[in-house]
């Protein structure tokens, strides 16, 4: 329980800096999106890769040892924090060379956010898929040919 509350609170020092730089991106402020960016990735780094695997899994891997023997608990948790360390570093990769572009005048954009529609709407796309439409329901002619 210790060891998973320290994580939580290790994870959210950086979290909410990454989320108030998103806000600030989308209010198009981006001086202060590209400050908060930078704080997000010097907490991100400190905390993710070098208190967690040096504190954190450190206590969890080495103290509970000496105390007791080791269970199929302490080897699946440890597992999963090794895991969790590999995400780190994945995601810290992402988040250098993001700032790198940044730093070097690159235009960076955020992949993942919305991007507005620019060629159909609703009803274009649900006219191409179900063809056309009579008082927002299909036209139903059964492939029967209209005889005079």
């Amino acid at each position: 329980v210790r060891a998973g509350t320290l994580i939580m609170a290790l994870h959210d020092s950086s979290d909410y800096l990454l989320e108030s730089a998103k806000m600030f991106n989308y209010a198009g402020w981006r001086n202060t999106c590209n400050n908060i960016f930078i704080i997000f990735a010097a907490v991100f780094i400190i905390t993710r890769l070098v208190i967690l695997p040096f504190w954190i899994m450190h206590c969890t891997m080495v103290y509970p040892l000496e105390l007791y023997p080791a269970f199929f608990g302490y080897y699946f948790f440890n597992v999963m924090m090794v895991v969790l360390q590999s995400l780190h570093i994945f995601w810290a990769y992402l988040i250098i060379r993001m700032a790198q572009k940044f730093i070097t005048g690159k235009v960076v954009e955020d992949e993942r956010s919305d991007r507005e529609e620019t060629d159909n709407s609703e009803e274009e796309e649900e006219v191409a898929k179900n063809g056309p439409l009579s008082n927002g329901h299909p036209v139903l002619n059964n492939n029967h040919r209209k005889t005079d």
